[in-house]
């Protein structure tokens, strides 16, 4: 039996963080033993009892920030008690974790790598992450655009990095019939973001599109999930518009997403999208930006629409395009469904997972 350890410096939570969770459950369930240890000041806090479900054990290590150089005594301590295969280290962004490549490479412990959000470094942290490049065996991209910054940004050889996609638990939105409770009438359309209230998450240019909408299709009422640091200056900025309710933090996401007409991620940027696959397997159609690793998820016009980021017009565009073309939307949220079933579920990324722990020499049979 394999005896894996999870390990990220993070302090927040976010879809990377997720996506441990449900990767230690399904690996537990292939008869991996996976154990976690992450920083006390981490908000996974919050996530500590879901992960000691599935994990033979979870570490809270003494640190008061990333920075915290006890993350290396005090996991070199971790890993010398556990007996452990291998390290699995979670990046959150492409110069975090540093402490753990050193502590599991003075143990001669094999690194597997998964990079959550790659984007390029300079100086001092960039020679750091070539450093720690050549102590990994294998690095995971989480979509084919992250494969290619990778190889753009850092030069890790083909042959030590690999795509495998996040997944989800679909049958958790195709068995939710239980209703939101949303402030819209009968009659009225949905369009539903789900996002962080954060400047990369393109808001400002979505709720421009309303300005225009809410006159030309009065029935379209938009819905605002999450909160974040921009959530203030937007609600001050479009409390004008009566269409627009901001919903802030929700934990019926699956219900709200079963009620939805249409659901919009218009990011500037987005690492994957974890909530387009959210949206699409609870059959409603989806539209995102171009960009990141959304293009892996949505063959644009077949299961989803993509279109450019920054951009209002098209917005306004593929939302008219999609009120005006019922039949084809049903083609489409058919199509997405089967998308996901495919190629994006938990299961599939676990496979994908063992592979890349099955491709280290101590591993293979």
């Amino acid at each position: 039996m394999s005896n894996i350890l999870f390990y990220t410096d993070t302090p927040n939570i976010g879809g990377a963080e997720k996506q441990m969770l449900l990767l230690a459950k399904y690996l537990n369930r292939k008869g991996y033993e996976v154990s976690l240890a992450y920083g006390a000041y981490s908000k996974i806090a919050r996530m500590h009892d879901d992960f000691e479900k599935w994990c033979k054990e979870v570490y809270v290590l003494p640190t008061i920030h990333k920075h915290d150089p006890r993350h290396y005594s005090r996991l070199k301590q971790v890993l010398k008690s556990g007996n452990f295969d291998l390290i699995h280290i979670h990046l959150w962004n492409p110069g975090s974790c540093r402490y753990a490549f050193f502590a599991a490479h003075h143990l001669n412990i094999p690194i597997v790598t998964t990079e959550h959000d790659p984007f390029e470094l300079t100086g001092i942290k960039r020679l750091i992450k070539k450093n720690c490049i050549q102590k990994t065996e294998q690095t995971i991209a989480i979509s084919s655009p992250n494969f290619r910054l990778l190889d753009e940004y850092f030069n890790i050889p083909e042959k030590r990095l690999t795509v495998v996609h996040n997944g989800i638990e679909i049958d958790k939105f195709l068995d939710n019939n239980i209703s939101a409770k949303l402030p819209v009438q009968d009659g009225d359309i949905i369009v539903t973001c789900i996002a962080e209230l954060h400047p990369r998450k393109g808001h400002k240019y979505l709720l421009e599109a309303f300005r225009k909408l809410e006159i030309e299709a009065p029935r379209l009422k938009l819905i605002l999930v999450g909160t974040g640091p921009d959530e203030y200056e937007l609600k001050e900025k479009y409390s004008d518009l009566p269409s627009v309710k901001f919903l802030g933090w929700r934990d019926d996401i699956e219900q709200i997403l079963k009620a939805s007409d249409i659901f919009i991620l218009p990011s500037l940027n987005e690492a994957f999208g974890l909530v387009i696959l959210e949206a699409m397997a609870s059959g409603t159609v989806a539209i995102a930006t171009n960009t990141g690793g959304t293009v892996d998820i949505i063959q644009n016009g077949k299961s989803g629409y993509l279109i450019p980021p920054a951009s209002s017009g098209k917005i306004i565009e593929t939302i008219f395009t999609i009120l005006q073309n019922p039949d084809q939307k049903r083609d489409i949220e058919k199509a997405a469904l089967r998308r996901v079933q495919e190629h994006f579920t938990a299961e599939r990324m676990t496979e994908g997972i063992i592979e890349v722990y099955n491709s280290i020499t101590r591993f293979q049979d």
